[in-house]
């Protein structure tokens, strides 16, 4: 309250003079007194408004600090988070956000907190695409904002994805991998992406196996998971990943695709080629071509030329039970 008020309200109940007291001893000088609405009450009423007025403020203060109340703020002065959890969009998928917000509004708040070194700024803990659609549009943010340390930043940021559940598995080990490269503890990285230590040993090894640029040329491949990543992860070992892919990953084709497709393109490129080996041609004594013998890994065909040596191919044929008697007698 300001200090016009409080002199104001100190002159409004002027002080009365109190009754005399009567005298306890013969030649003692009576002691004064002040009654109930003289200067002290009014000072006492007084410091009970500014009393009442500072604890609504500080209330008020903690609803903000502690996310219990939504505010409308500029997104010029909003960063991102310390850690991204997701790999950047497509510019449809941006461009139908900003559509759908300029028709329904914004109908979820994001989450900031007050920005650790830069007083007036935040930072976001989640609600990226939609602070970058609302900044588009040139309309305020409406958010919860909250204290946090950057340990609880980054577990609520990855509880909200994940309740969500619209991370993708590759996303998950990125984040995985950014957050232990930030030195923070396993606990907390597994607390934000809610995976025990099993799973987040996997996100872990996919992430680092995987060489950053391979899987930003790829994308998010929402459709694909755990297991093809893991399988992509064995096809590049002793591998030069971006050198063998460079002429795939730079064409025009490949960028066309989505990343599902992209992911299918890369494994198909990297997958192990059967050896194709030309049939060889078995001559008689005769000198004639009488048959042609492919080999493979997994059988071997004889081929008979019926026309150089016809009914060659049934005399075989009948003699596959003694040749077989044979094999097994120099296999013995």
């Amino acid at each position: 309250m300001g200090r016009k008020n409080l002199l104001s309200d100190l002159l409004s109940d002027p002080p009365q003079a109190a009754p005399s007291a009567p005298l306890a001893e013969e030649g003692r000088a009576p002691q004064p007194t002040l009654g109930g609405r003289g200067v002290v009450g009014a000072m006492s009423r007084s410091l009970e408004r500014l009393t009442a007025e500072s604890e609504a403020a500080r209330a008020l203060a903690d609803q903000f600090a502690n996310g219990e109340t939504v505010l409308e703020i500029d997104p010029s002065v909003i960063d991102a988070s310390i850690v991204p959890d997701r790999m950047p969009g497509t510019d449809e998928e941006h461009e139908a956000l900003v559509q759908s917000i300029s028709a329904n509004g914004q109908l979820v708040p994001v989450l900031l907190r007050p920005h650790p070194s830069q007083p007036a700024r935040y930072q976001t803990a989640y609600g990226h695409r939609r602070v970058r659609a609302l900044k588009a549009l040139g309309r305020p943010v409406r958010a919860v904002i909250r204290k946090m340390t950057d340990e609880e930043l980054v577990v609520a940021q990855g509880k909200e994805n994940g309740e969500r559940k619209d991370l993708s598995f590759i996303e998950r080990a990125i984040y995985a991998v950014t957050l232990e490269d930030r030195e923070f503890k396993r606990d907390t990285i597994g607390s934000a992406l809610s995976v025990d230590k099993t799973e987040l040993s996997r996100l872990i090894s996919v992430g680092r196996a995987i060489p950053r640029a391979l899987i930003e040329a790829i994308g998010p491949a929402p459709k694909t998971g755990r297991r093809r990543w893991m399988e992509l992860e064995s096809l590049l070992q002793g591998k030069d990943a971006i050198g063998d892919l460079a002429p795939l990953i730079s064409s025009q084709a490949f960028r066309s695709k989505n990343s599902d497709a992209r992911f299918l393109a890369v494994c198909a490129a990297l997958a192990p080629r059967p050896q194709r080996t030309e049939p060889e041609s078995w001559t008689s004594v005769d000198g004639k071509a009488v048959a042609s013998i492919e080999r493979k890994t997994e059988k071997t065909t004889l081929a008979v030329n019926e026309k150089v040596a016809p009914g060659f191919g049934e005399f075989v044929v009948g003699r596959l039970g003694e040749l077989y008697v044979e094999y097994l007698k120099g296999t013995a």
